[in-house]
């Protein structure tokens, strides 16, 4: 092999111009997580369903140590008026982030009051528009399982719905 070809093995073909971050993203958090114990990072990515809206508002997870004997603390920052309350839901809160997982991940949870990270608001979703919604339907029609079909129907109007783009950009 001459050493023209070794270079172009070793060479990455990059496309010019902006590239989705969202390629990135996902082994950046992922890094970041980890080094703060995260092994799950669906605890961090998906708390809001794992611990529900009310008790999300109020609490976030900030780091999972692991200890010799196998079991893990999980510490949450709290607010200050809900630290208290949390530490007395901390048996459910357990429960529930095992349970979402199949298996034990927390057995312990430490809970420091502190002031949260602020919350980025997410956009209102637009109307989809007549014309939009019946082409969205006429898309889900061809699916045979009713399941499936409202799945991608709630997916299709979140997806069009987030978009900022007109319907005449979209063709």
């Amino acid at each position: 092999m001459s050493d023209a070809d070794r270079l172009k093995d070793k060479m990455v073909i990059r496309k010019r111009g902006p590239q989705p971050i969202a390629k990135e993203a996902l082994s950046l958090l992922r890094g970041h997580l980890t080094k703060r114990g995260f092994s799950q990072i669906e605890l961090v990515t998906r708390w809001n369903e794992i611990a529900g809206s009310g008790l999300s508002a109020h609490c976030v997870p900030q780091k999972l140590s692991n200890s010799a004997n196998g079991s893990a603390t999980l510490t949450l920052l709290a607010d200050d008026r809900a630290s208290l309350e949390l530490q007395h839901q901390t048996p459910k809160l357990i429960d529930k982030i095992n349970r979402y997982f199949g298996h034990e991940v927390v057995s312990k949870i430490k809970v420091v009051a502190g002031e949260l990270p602020k919350r980025v608001a997410r956009p209102v979703q637009r109307r989809l528009t007549p014309h939009e919604e019946a082409d969205l339907s006429a898309w889900i029609a061809r699916v045979e399982d009713p399941d499936l079909r409202d799945a991608l129907t709630r997916l299709g109007r979140n997806a069009l719905g987030e978009s900022r783009k007109t319907a005449v950009l979209k063709r």
